[in-house]
């Protein structure tokens, strides 16, 4: 249909649609960021699960071969993980037990919610544990 004459055809966005959208679209990033961020802290998490996961698989190999539980990642053939997140620890190395922590660090350092993770063995039982302003079975997933 052709516009009759004298008559423009609209084309395009106004200024004030555009700017309507902009805002629109701002409020979803303001709404959806800070939920984003959380969820992408409690991803990350699993890394320092998993770490702690393979450092007490490493430290029974090594009580099956040494009368204690190793007092370093460097005895067990470990390192804390190469992305920077997490610092392993061995806080504690003995014959009936030790202590595991991962700290967070670097960009996950801002993780208040679970600032570190702990797997204590000892006494034939396994305690998982953490530091910050969430409960050990959020922090450990469960």
């Amino acid at each position: 249909m052709a516009p009759r004459p004298g008559m423009i055809a609209a084309r395009g966005l106004s200024l004030v649609e555009l700017v309507i959208v902009l805002l629109v679209v701002g409020i979803l990033a303001v709404i959806a960021y800070p939920s984003f961020m959380a969820q992408l802290l409690k991803t990350r998490r699993i890394e320092a699960i998993a770490a702690l996961a393979q450092v007490q698989q490493a430290q029974e190999r090594w009580r099956a071969n040494h009368t204690t539980y190793a007092d370093t990642l460097a005895a067990l053939g470990l390192s804390s993980p190469a992305s920077g997140r997490y610092l392993i620890t061995i806080d504690h190395g003995a014959v009936d037990g030790y202590t595991a922590t991962a700290r967070a660090v670097g960009a996950q350092a801002v993780d208040t919610a679970c600032t570190s993770l702990s797997l204590t063995l000892g006494g034939g039982t396994t305690r998982h544990a953490s530091t910050g302003s969430a409960l050990a079975s959020v922090c450990w997933n469960r």
